[in-house]
């Protein structure tokens, strides 16, 4: 068959030929994608229909136009310059798409992998999807599902990403996020739906480090201006949660043992000092605490990207993540026993502005302690964090640790006044009160 011997569709030689046919006039290239628009737009016209009223023409140049759309084919360069070709026109006859007759069409563009197209293909891809996604909401959830799908590259042998993969990393990311954030700004249902998608798509614990890095990598690039105020929250949130399951994956007999008698806020800056870069956080950071446990590999990696995220962030956007991370904290990992690294996220944005978020976060752990309305195990584990931060965090002020440690003097003060007029207590009730004044 034609295509077992040159490996297009039936017909791609006369279609190549046809839209070829004024290579040689002054505007070729915009004669020849006015010719394909029209073609293309009357072919998906004339296949609405059952297959035995369309004519046999246009019957085929649909079939060869599924095929060329086919990723999994081989292309040479004309096959290509078609592809991109077909793309073009299908943008621009978007409305002329019917999921009942062009399911295998719509099928082909939803399964693309954009780590494998040259770039002026992947740009026309995603104009396409961008532009069906606007279309009613038909395919709005297929087309956030393909672009998030995106969000992992080809995984290869020692679930590494290929080099080649990696240079395109951050070309492609940004172009995955514009997508996204061009289809949130037009379409108000989107960014509701992308949350669902991307709880329902993110990586699991026993994924592999490559697979998870690039996901959250990708997810974070999301977390910007208008994007981040609608969604920002749930997308910290996602990954403070998949954090905190690896940490507590991670036992003591994991962790390096000259490691093993540091505080609550495990990593210290001091750790990260010796990046050579001088940007507070380099791949060796995490890994002066970390053993050779999977989670632990998973959590390193995964600790750099939040981190490099964070401190990308300008102050204003710096200061809106701050507070929703003080409620993550507040919800996901006060009372988490077993958790030992994760909070780290916290201490090193703290660090980024120690005179706003860093004496804010002071007093928050202080406010909980002191607080009555709170349950125990909080003021409990509260108090320990405070304790953990204010030795260990060199980039707040002394008079700040002053003021924090008064009022904690202040409130035992006042604690045991309540309790000289009251009864005696058993002893597992002031518990509190003795970690406090510890």
């Amino acid at each position: 068959s034609a295509t077992h011997l040159t490996g297009r569709p039936p017909g791609a030689e006369a279609m190549v030929a046809e839209l070829r046919r004024d290579d040689m006039a002054e505007e070729a290239g915009t004669i020849r994608d006015s010719v394909a628009f029209r073609l293309v737009e009357r072919v998906l016209q004339s296949v609405r229909m059952e297959p035995f009223l369309i004519a046999p023409y246009d019957l085929e140049q649909y079939r060869m136009m599924v095929g060329t759309l086919d990723t999994s084919r081989t292309k040479n360069r004309d096959d290509e310059a078609l592809y991109v070709t077909y793309l073009k026109a299908l943008s621009e006859a978007v409305s002329k798409i019917d999921i009942t007759y062009h399911h295998s069409l719509l099928n082909n563009i939803f399964a693309v992998r954009i780590w494998y197209l040259q770039r002026d293909t992947m740009v026309a891809l995603l104009d396409l999807i961008t532009r069906l996604a606007a279309v009613a909401d038909q395919y709005l959830r297929e087309c956030l599902q393909m672009l998030v799908n995106n969000f992992t590259p080809p995984i290869v042998e020692r679930n590494e990403v290929p080099t080649w993969a990696v240079s395109r990393k951050k070309d492609i990311f940004s172009h995955l996020c514009g997508s996204l954030k061009t289809i949130s700004d037009t379409v108000p249902l989107a960014p509701r739906m992308l949350r669902d998608i991307i709880d329902r798509s993110m990586p699991k614990l026993f994924d592999n480090k490559a697979k998870m890095i690039s996901f959250v990598e990708c997810m974070l690039g999301l977390d910007t201006d208008r994007m981040g105020d609608l969604i920002g929250a749930i997308l910290l949130a996602k990954v403070v949660d998949l954090l905190t399951e690896l940490d507590v994956n991670i036992t003591w007999e994991d962790i390096l043992q000259e490691e093993h008698d540091k505080g609550i806020f495990e990593m210290e800056l001091e750790d990260l000092d010796a990046d050579d870069d001088g940007d507070g956080f380099g791949q060796a950071g995490t890994k002066v605490c970390l053993g050779g446990n999977a989670c632990a590999e998973k959590l390193d990696g995964l600790m750099v990207v939040v981190c490099e995220h964070l401190k990308s962030l300008d102050r204003q956007r710096l200061y809106k993540e701050f507070v929703i991370l003080k409620t993550i904290f507040r919800a996901s990992l006060l009372r988490v026993h077993r958790s030992k690294f994760a909070q780290f996220i916290m201490f090193y944005t703290c660090s980024l502005d120690p005179k706003t978020l860093g004496e804010g976060f002071a007093v928050f752990l202080t406010d909980i302690v002191t607080e009555k309305k709170e349950d125990p195990i909080s003021r409990m584990s509260a108090v320990s964090y405070v304790g953990s931060y204010l030795s260990r965090a060199r980039f707040i002020s002394a008079d700040t640790v002053v003021t924090i440690l008064k009022k904690l003097v202040d409130w035992c003060v006042d604690y045991c006044d309540h309790q000289s007029k009251r009864e005696a207590t058993p002893i597992p009730n002031h518990q509190l009160f003795y970690a406090t004044c510890q």
